[in-house]
């Protein structure tokens, strides 16, 4: 099927700093960093191309009743973009972000392909997919959605779930992605991010979190790209 790709870089074409897929979050699209943030900015100050994908409301999943998102964006996505952009494949240079569903998305990533992505970044993110889907106050119609995404029963395998891939990582012993994690105090995911971030810390993970006041709201992200860019190019998580 059609579907769209947003990239951005800097004017001058440079790509020294390697590569960044931004997820985009439930309800937005390809579109929507571009549109609602200064990500061309980043782009340029650090020599980076930024690929953002499309991925609808799909939990960044091979859907049980639907398609294979998370096929296309982990194997099918970086085919075509070094195809057609001429990308760097260096895993050393290559990181995966997103908010709130695309947090879940780049967290998942990240954690099933630790040999391709150097660091990862969750704003907002779903770190407990099965509290995420078991919401009393989640909407009948959001609900049939989930259904479409993780089966009738609302079931989560655990290729899906962060903290089954988080374990079998440190269990395997293998090269391990740093991970930032941001969340807003007043963000409803807020307790699920304090959550996974208790069970991070102290593991062999160089694990971040930061939490500052804020919504889950774009006003927030566009705060923490900063956050986010001096993690990827500075190893810094100081917040102004």
């Amino acid at each position: 099927m059609n579907t769209s790709i947003h990239v951005v870089s800097s004017d001058s074409g440079e790509t020294s700093g390697g590569t960044l897929y931004l997820l985009h979050g439930a309800g937005d699209n390809a579109s929507t960093w571009q549109r609602l943030t200064t990500i061309e900015m980043y782009a340029a100050q650090y020599g980076c191309m930024i690929i953002m994908p499309e991925a609808n409301r799909s939990y960044y999943t091979d859907m049980e009743y639907g398609l294979n998102y998370f096929h296309y964006i982990t194997q099918e996505l970086p085919e075509i973009c070094k195809r057609l952009l001429n990308l760097n494949p260096d895993p050393e240079k290559t990181y995966v972000a997103g908010l709130s569903m695309g947090g879940y998305g780049a967290l998942k990533c990240g954690l099933t392909y630790p040999e391709r992505y150097r660091k990862v970044v969750s704003l907002s993110g779903v770190t407990d997919i099965q509290t995420r889907l078991h919401d009393p106050h989640m909407p009948a119609t959001m609900i049939k959605e989930m259904k479409a995404v993780f089966g009738e029963r609302l079931q989560v395998k655990a290729d899906q779930d962060i903290y089954a891939l988080s374990a079998k990582l440190l269990e395997q012993g293998v090269p391990l992605p740093d991970i930032l994690s941001c969340c807003g105090d007043s963000d409803p995911f807020v307790e699920m991010n304090r959550d996974y971030a208790r069970y991070m810390q102290g593991t062999a993970f160089d694990f971040r979190y930061v939490e500052t006041p804020g919504a889950h709201e774009w006003k927030f992200w566009e705060h923490h790209l900063r956050t986010m860019f001096d993690f990827l190019y500075n190893d810094k998580t100081i917040v102004e």
